[in-house]
């Protein structure tokens, strides 16, 4: 036993759970094909009486192989959602059967002076995106809400990468945060972006502090001069359905035509061919429940636009929910409290 506490102590636990793909079976074998050879280089250097301890000897290796691949395949697949996140999208035990795969660690780091950054942990949907990032410092700093100057999100697209402008950053507090750590949420509005590759780019840590007597924020302080660059690949589940609706609706006069409407349990999006510039309003259930307002909608966006000779222009509107939501349970969506568009 004590060779078995042996191996699985001396594991590098940290590098195997940095991995984010699990042991594949090319992998498996060889670490098994390996413990084989070694059984059978010991079973032939042994004879009678050392045969007894060659074969307790053989049955801990291979015990501990096993442990070992079973051990390393479920760190790398164990998934857990992080408490913050939790906490924004009201994740618990009922609903969290609806996001399955929508969640996966990334677990990658970088450092320098003093700093590392840790984007550990992503959930998104074809049009929705949130990042748990870990910041720890070497030095004590007290001020809460520590953060950075400036800060890039690009998306792999052609072998370059291009900048999201829909993507923000906010700190956020956190029950494992303290002077030497705090926590940073990413969010971001993009048409699928799924399997894409992600870089992050920060420039100099610090703090904005506040003024309690004027009720607002002064400039930036540094706290470490720097930039820091996190590179990694999105592999979440896509659990967004886009239903045909292609129904004309008519408001002051005017035709709108909605086109698509694009659902997952963390949002929605709508588009549509005419000129009207519109905002989600509500999401009807079909028990009744209404959900609406700032309290319900993350985020909640607009857009318009006409290309080349179309003079009617296309429309198309976004919003994320702050409550896991089951499609198949939604009746309506409610756009600028005049259009009622109703789900199949």
């Amino acid at each position: 036993m004590k060779k078995i506490d042996k191996l699985l102590n001396n594991i590098d636990e940290d590098k195997y759970l940095d991995n984010e793909k699990p042991l594949c079976e090319n992998e498996k074998e060889k670490i098994f094909n390996m413990t084989m050879d070694k059984i059978k280089n010991s079973s032939n250097q042994s004879k009678s009486k050392s045969k007894i301890i060659s074969l307790k000897k053989t049955v801990a290796i291979i015990l501990a192989s096993v442990l070992m691949i079973s051990t390393l395949s479920f760190a790398a697949d164990y998934f857990s959602f992080d408490a913050q996140l939790a906490n924004l999208l009201n994740i618990n035990k009922e609903n969290e059967s609806l996001i399955n795969g929508s969640g996966a660690n990334i677990n990658k780091s970088v450092e320098s002076k003093g700093l590392r950054i840790t984007a550990t942990q992503v959930i998104s949907d074809k049009n929705s995106l949130y990042i748990i990032l870990k910041l720890k410092t070497k030095d004590e700093f007290s001020h809460s809400l520590k953060t950075f100057n400036d800060f890039n999100f690009e998306v792999k697209s052609n072998g370059d990468y291009r900048p999201s402008s829909s993507a923000t950053f906010e700190s956020i507090k956190s029950e494992d945060d303290d002077s030497h750590t705090s926590t940073l949420l990413i969010t971001m509005e993009e048409e699928d972006i799924n399997n894409s590759d992600i870089r992050l780019s920060f420039k100099d840590f610090g703090y904005y502090p506040y003024n309690k007597n004027k009720d607002e924020y002064g400039d930036f302080v540094n706290l470490i001069k720097g930039s820091w660059t996190l590179k990694f690949k999105l592999n979440c589940k896509d659990t967004s359905k886009t239903y045909v609706i292609n129904k004309s609706y008519k408001v002051d006069n005017r035709r709108i035509r909605v086109k698509t409407v694009t659902l997952s349990p963390l949002s929605v999006r709508i588009k549509s061919n005419g000129k009207y510039n519109y905002f989600i309003s509500k999401v009807t259930m079909k028990d009744s429940t209404e959900y609406s307002g700032d309290d319900f909608f993350i985020s909640n966006t607009s857009s318009y636009s006409t290309i080349g000779r179309d003079l009617f222009g296309h429309s198309q509107s976004y919003a994320s929910f702050s409550k896991i939501l089951n499609p198949k349970d939604i009746k309506s969506i409610t756009i600028n409290d005049e259009i009622e568009v109703m789900m199949p």
